[in-house]
């Protein structure tokens, strides 16, 4: 048989054309990648072509652009290579050509085997759909169901609950109808301070947040063994929000608003909300970044993955393609809205923000309501009333909602993505989540202080070995240097007068830098720190100490490192008084940060309202859980692995591990070696590293 063929009508293939735009370039860009000499990426193309013959957003433009990219592929002798091996997936069959897709056939490096390969038609039941690796759907899935709650809203005696799903590592997303008897309308002039519109106005009601919780891994098996996972909403919960138009329920019994005219009326109405939660449960979990990542448009086959009624977790399957009869509700094929897109998934009462899935599985709309309803289902609610079981579903493009709070939830989430689960020297880092997103948060400046709790023994000392060198090695590598300069000093070189101390500080960033200091009369500072004048003196001193900080940072940040402080603790003398001061001088410039490790007391009065982040002890054991967790980061959904195969591997590890334990060697250090020499090495043969 002959090679694939670049004697192919590109305009055939544009009106064959079936995928979506981001479908389409990442095939393109691949075969670009791979090929040598100076090729062109399909944005670039698109880019080009744009600038020659401006066109609106839509059909016409993504054709042209696929047009033009084609012929690129042509022009350098892959458009056969192109249509062989992603055929099935990018254009549909000819009316005229017997029927089928383009054949989708893998290329291989293979001389003899690729004689084999043509661009022919093969018989396939739906052109919509194509063969999809078993491996990735069931990473996919077993991901989906970690991101998925249930979300409660407790009114009195009365539970309302819904569905949610992961965007962040705190951030929840599910519908704005499922809170909404905790939200309260923003005053005009406060909406347009904050440049939202009508829909988007809202704010949490005052001390609504103990009224709301999730829960994770509410599925059959976890109800019944007591492994589901209840985390509180944050004190301020509530990042954004879109309250809903009001007749997604027209034909359900419980509402009597009509139906729209005119379904333009859904553009300025999104239904949604994203919901802050109290623990980063999402960087365990790995949730969907619909912010770094643009949702893919909802169409074909997909799954909803919800909480219906008092069930746990289940999943339906069904299809945004609709039949005719139901078309019509957004104004016929195609929609005459964007806003909304409709689906045939069963689902009930409860399923309300649930995740709808493609067949990749990947994110594309968030479920909304039912908007026709059949016969009643086989459960009731909570007075007794049996729940009617829709027949056709509305749900809102996560697009909308990416447009509408992008700005809100990448200003909440940060930009922590993902844990660290090893460091550069290949050491694995197992837990430390909790400092990982403090580092993360300090370094985007939502906090300026990082305060490292400290514990002590039965006699009264700090305990040892509790990993504070190691925290700050983790500090050191999530730090840019050409961006962050960290100088390290111990507590035992503030043990004098307030300018003493401030003089050490400065020696530390740069030898003889307290010499910059004005000099100050050394019996204006004596032991006892409560005289107003001496306060006066020490609070200069700090503002000098600030200013020659900020100016030694330069253009980077300075971070300043305290250390044994839980064997040093300062007494009540004017160096205490300095760093009070410190502490707000710090919280006011930009390019410094302050970290204090080892400090018992966390919660001094002058740490009070200053954007300061405490942390639990550096390091408590480190037993199978953590060690499941760090097999979930380092594998990051690369391939299919159930919870039970994680925590089975931990189990091995931890059980080995407690058989090296010595005097001189804790069950940490045999944890990490484990892993480092033994585990890991495994994972990256398994992964292709």
């Amino acid at each position: 048989m002959p090679e694939p063929t670049d004697h192919l009508d590109v305009t055939e293939l544009v009106r064959q054309f079936k995928a979506s735009r981001e479908t389409f370039e990442k095939a393109f860009d691949t075969f670009v990648d791979a090929r040598p000499g100076e090729l062109t990426r399909f944005k670039a193309l698109a880019f080009r072509r744009q600038k020659q013959e401006p066109l609106e957003l839509g059909s016409a433009r993504d054709k042209a652009d696929v047009r033009v990219a084609l012929e690129h592929a042509k022009e350098h002798g892959f458009l056969g290579e192109l249509c062989s091996a992603a055929g099935a997936t990018l254009f549909t069959a000819s009316p005229e050509g017997g029927g089928g897709v383009v054949m989708a056939v893998a290329l291989t490096a293979d001389g003899a085997a690729r004689q084999g390969a043509q661009i022919t038609f093969e018989a396939i039941i739906n052109d919509a759909e194509r063969f999809r690796d078993p491996d990735e759907v069931n990473a996919g899935l077993m991901r989906a169901q970690r991101c998925t709650c249930r979300v409660v809203v407790r009114q009195g005696a009365r539970r309302i609950r819904g569905t949610g799903f992961l965007i962040g590592p705190r951030l929840v997303l599910t519908n704005w109808h499922v809170v909404q008897s905790l939200l309260e309308q923003l005053p005009p002039a406060e909406a347009a301070a904050a440049g939202l519109a009508t829909a988007e106005a809202w704010r949490a009601k005052e001390n609504s947040a103990a009224a709301v919780s999730v829960e994770f891994d509410f599925t059959a098996r976890a109800a019944q063994a007591g492994g589901v996972t209840h985390i509180s909403a944050s004190s301020d919960w509530l990042v954004a929000a879109s309250r809903s138009e009001g007749s997604e329920h027209a034909n359900d019994e419980n509402t009597g608003v009509p139906w729209p005219d005119d379904v333009a009326a859904f553009e300025p109405f999104d239904d949604f909300a994203v919901l802050e939660i109290a623990e980063p449960v999402g960087l365990d979990r790995r949730f969907y970044d619909i912010i770094e990542e643009e949702p893919p448009l909802p169409r074909g086959n997909m799954v909803l993955l919800h909480h219906p009624g008092e069930y746990s977790m289940r999943l339906s399957y069904g299809s945004f393609d609709v039949a005719p009869a139901f078309a019509k509700l957004l104004g016929g094929t195609p929609a005459r809205t964007s806003a909304r897109v409709l689906h045939n998934a069963n689902s009930i009462g409860g399923s309300s923000g649930g995740p709808c899935l493609d067949f990749d599985m990947r994110p594309v709309a968030l479920h909304q309501a039912g908007v026709e309803f059949g016969e009643d289902a086989d459960i009731a609610d909570e007075t007794g009333k049996p729940l009617r079981k829709a027949v056709i579903n509305i749900a809102i493009p996560l697009r909308r909602v990416r447009q509408k709070a992008g700005k809100a939830i990448q200003a909440r989430m940060g930009d922590l993505r993902a844990l660290k689960p090893i460091l550069s020297n290949g050491d694995p880092l197992i837990g430390r989540g909790e400092l990982q997103e403090a580092i993360a948060e300090a370094r985007a400046g939502k906090v300026k202080i990082l305060i490292v709790r400290s514990d002590t023994a039965g006699d009264g000392k700090p305990y040892r070995a509790v990993g504070k060198s190691f925290s700050k090695r983790i500090l050191k590598e999530h730090l840019d240097a050409s961006q962050h300069d960290v100088v390290e000093m111990s507590a035992a070189s503030l043990l004098q007068d307030a300018f003493k101390s401030a003089g050490a500080i400065l020696d530390a960033v740069s030898r003889g830098l307290s010499a910059s200091l004005p000099p100050i009369d050394s019996m204006a500072l004596p032991g006892d720190r409560q005289s107003t004048e001496i306060n006066d003196i020490v609070a200069r001193v700090a503002v000098e100490l600030k200013d020659r900080l900020v100016a030694a940072a330069g253009g980077r940040t300075l971070w300043i490192v305290i250390d044994d402080l839980e064997k040093h603790s300062l007494p009540d003398t004017s160096t205490r008084a300095l760093l009070d001061f410190l502490y707000a001088e710090v919280s006011a410039a930009p390019s410094l940060r302050l970290v204090l490790v080892g400090l018992a007391d966390v919660d001094l009065p002058s740490l009070q309202g200053i954007r300061a982040k405490r942390l639990d002890k550096p390091l408590t054991h480190l037993d199978s859980g953590r060690v499941a967790l760090w097999v979930g980061h380092r594998v990051d959904g690369r391939f299919a692995l159930p919870d039970a195969a994680y925590e089975c591997l931990a189990g091995v590890v931890t059980s080995v591990a407690s058989s090296r334990v010595s005097e001189t060697f804790s069950m940490t250090q045999a944890v990490a070696a484990i892993v480092k020499n033994d585990l890991d090495p495994h994972l990256k043969k398994r992964m292709g590293l």
